[in-house]
């Protein structure tokens, strides 16, 4: 479909109104020469003839003199007309200028506004002892208030808010709301005293902050915010400014800062290294990048070898191998980490498929997949396509995630163990559970976590923990792994406060399926029995 632009439209218009007014403008031009020419003409007749009344010729020019002068009225009319219909089009395309500019709810700027509102601040306030400072600004919490009251409430907390903002802000700022809850403040401020701008930041953030009564009902909600200052004397680029001070806002929003953070040269870089890190995330899993290393588990009494946990790793290109405190967390933000997962898992099925049967292999299902309802079917796919027995498999959870939304947690755990999956508490001990939600899910084991082992020969409290624990686990006859067990006296120690399994570096580091199939192959070949430490 073909069309004219806004611009293109008004231009059209007023070419269109500018020819009109040229015709009429020619036209009064004419019936006022014929009018003088007609008039001296009857006049030139009167004088020549000497009559007692009008003949025909005095007649005919006398007519011809009254048309012109009606011609130079409707004329004159139709310019009046025309000069008032340009000035409602000038009006209307004003007032739609402001309205496209104009945020409907608060009255503030747009977008659009804020990038008009700044390149005129800079033309009229910004010299060389002046900056260009842009704040910004967004409320946290505020969908709750819409949820909860309405968004007739919103909007009305909206403008409360802008008041409170607009009485604050310099004269000749500019305040905008650029989105449903994010806002931006530009301000001239002197070159010697920028601590000024923080200092409005953070009394816009108050304002955003206190406790509003709206109709008697009292909201209130939280905001962050970041800042960005252009350099003295530099050119005044409002689109660059705003997005390093958003960066600065995200900055903030991740270091939860109650106060405004500065933007600095530091915080791009880390955004341009995460935003390389995310593509080469999203290019290892569809390059099968995401390995797993296995880390094997024995029982702590007689050194038997009972199964490996399976460890996520990042075979990077450049990097080499690197460990999931790198790509877990980014993974997840990005909504990635189910793909990443099932490509660790299926692969570390397939190593393991062939294993001594006897032996388990545990996997580790992060937070963030606990909301997808299809994660039990998703894992009894990869079982069934890989030819992998059910009950060799051992699913682990952490404490925290579990116990979030224990309704969720109950159903996959039975799923799951419909299936004749086996699932671990992972991370014992440091959450917040109840004794009653665990006694309550079909556990097959605990693991106690890494923090507690690490320090539980010197210091009593950690021993008391891990006591308890296994004197709990024995209560509900549940088995209880000690992890990072990293010397003997750790080892020791677990044994005598009643763990079963253990695993950790005192036992084994973490090996890829080559160097577990040579430590089968060795264990098969030995005769004597097998030490607590195998690698």
């Amino acid at each position: 479909m073909l069309g004219f632009s806004p611009a293109a439209s008004t231009m059209l218009r007023r070419s269109v109104l500018g020819r009109a007014e040229a015709v009429i403008i020619l036209f009064l031009l004419a019936a006022v020469g014929a009018f003088i020419w007609n008039g001296s003409s009857l006049l030139h007749l009167i004088a020549s003839q000497k009559v007692s009344g009008l003949d025909a010729g005095v007649q005919v020019a006398a007519a011809a003199l009254v048309l012109n002068v009606a011609l130079i009225l409707f004329g004159w009319r139709r310019y009046v007309d025309l000069q008032h219909e340009a000035e409602l089009r000038a009006d209307g395309e004003r007032r739609a200028a402001r309205q496209a500019a104009t945020d409907s709810i608060t009255g503030l700027a747009n977008r659009k506004g804020f990038a008009e509102g700044v390149e005129q601040l800079c033309q009229t306030a910004i010299d060389a002892d002046h900056c260009l400072v842009i704040i910004s600004l967004q409320m946290q919490r505020f969908k709750r208030i819409n949820d909860r009251f309405g968004y007739d409430m919103g909007d009305a907390l909206l403008r409360e808010i802008t008041a409170a903002m607009s009485a604050d802000v310099p004269e000749n700022s500019v305040v905008a709301r650029l989105s449903g809850d994010e806002f931006a403040i530009a301000a001239c401020v002197r070159t010697a005293d920028l601590a000024s701008a923080e200092t409005l930041a953070e009394t816009l953030l108050r304002d955003v902050s206190r406790t509003y009564d709206i109709a008697g009902t009292f909201a209130q909600v939280g905001a962050i915010a970041g800042i960005a200052s252009a350099a003295p004397g530099a050119h005044c680029r409002a689109a660059e400014l705003l997005r390093r001070a958003d960066i600065a806002l995200d900055h903030a929003r991740s270091a939860r800062a109650a106060r405004p953070t500065w933007f600095d040269s530091g915080m791009e870089r880390a955004l341009i290294e995460r935003s390389e890190l995310e593509q080469a995330i999203r290019v290892g899993i569809d390059n099968g990048q995401f390995i797993p290393l296995f880390e094997p588990q024995v029982d702590l009494a007689t050194g038997r070898l009972t199964g490996f946990e399976a460890l996520a790793r990042w075979q990077h290109p450049n990097r080499g191998l690197l460990s999931p405190e790198i790509f877990i967390p980014v993974a997840e933000e990005m909504g990635l980490i189910g793909p990443l997962s099932e490509s660790v898992i299926a692969c570390a099925l397939d190593d393991a498929r062939d294993w001594d049967p006897e032996l388990s292999l545990s996997i580790n299902i992060s937070p963030a997949q606990l909301s997808d309802l299809w994660l039990a079917q998703r894992l009894i796919r990869l079982l069934t396509e890989r030819n992998f027995p059910a009950e060799r498999l051992v699913v682990e959870l952490t404490e925290s995630s579990l116990f979030a939304d224990i309704d969720l947690a109950r159903n996959l755990i039975v799923s799951l163990k419909n299936q004749g999956i086996r699932i671990a508490l992972d991370d014992f001990g440091t959450g917040f559970s109840s004794l009653s939600h665990l006694r309550l899910l079909p556990l097959d084991m605990i693991k106690i976590d890494r923090s507690f082992m690490a320090s539980v020969h010197v210091d009593r409290e950690s021993a008391a923990i891990v006591k308890a624990v296994t004197t709990l686990a024995q209560a509900l006859d549940i088995p209880v792994t000690a992890e990072g067990l990293e010397d003997a006296q750790t080892f020791d120690m677990a044994l005598t406060l009643g763990a079963q399994t253990g695993q950790g570096w005192f036992i084994g580091k973490p090996m890829d399926a080559e160097a577990v199939t040579d430590l089968l192959a060795r264990r098969r070949s030995q005769t004597e029995p097998a030490a607590r430490r195998i690698g």
